[in-house]
This record gives C-alpha cells, structure tokens and sequence, in this order.
C-alpha cells in the first residue's frame, strides 16, 4: 500500500465515524425538542380538562338553581290549584244552598 491508499483509507475511516457522530448528535437534539413538545402539548391538554371540569362544575351548580326554582314554582302551583278546587267546591256549596232556600 502507498501513502495514498492510507490517507485515503483514514479519511473514509474519519468520514464514515464523524457522519455517524453527527446523525446522532442530531438524533440526539430532535429527541430532546421532541420530548419539550410533547411536554407542552400534555399541559395544554391538562389546562383543557380542568377548564371543561370547571365549567361542568358551573353548569351543575347552575342545573341545581334552576331545579330549586322549578321545585318552588311546583309547590306554588300545587298550593294554588288546592285552594282553587276548594274555592270551586264552596261556590258550588253555595250556589246549591242558594237555590234550596229560594
């Protein structure tokens, strides 16, 4: 072998290894970019749920007003309707007393 087939041999060598040592420095950063992204896609998706779990909370509490309304509104009505039939009931006591007596 000639000085020429060695300098050319240890250049390919030296080629070959430093190509490798680069694809995986490179390997190396994308995965750590990778890893940063991934983490602040899991924040986002946390800061979603609890935003969606806040605002079942508030449309809970909001179901839970409207039902309290809903249940007064019901006894109101039912008070009413009870004391509407008695009024009937009496009247009609009334009229039938009325006309035996005429």
């Amino acid at each position: 072998m000639n000085e020429l087939d060695i300098v050319l041999t240890v250049l390919s060598i030296s080629g070959t290894l430093s190509s490798i040592l680069f694809a995986y420095l490179a390997f190396r950063r994308n995965d750590r970019g990778d890893h940063k992204q991934e983490g602040k896609n899991e924040g986002v998706l946390i800061s979603d749920v609890g935003y969606i779990k806040s605002s079942i909370d508030r449309i809970e509490k909001s179901i839970d007003k409207l039902e309290e309304g809903q249940n007064a509104t019901k006894e109101r009505l039912t008070k009413l309707e009870t004391e509407v039939q008695d009024h009937i009931r009496n009247k009609a006591i009334h009229n039938n007393m009325g006309g035996n007596q005429k």
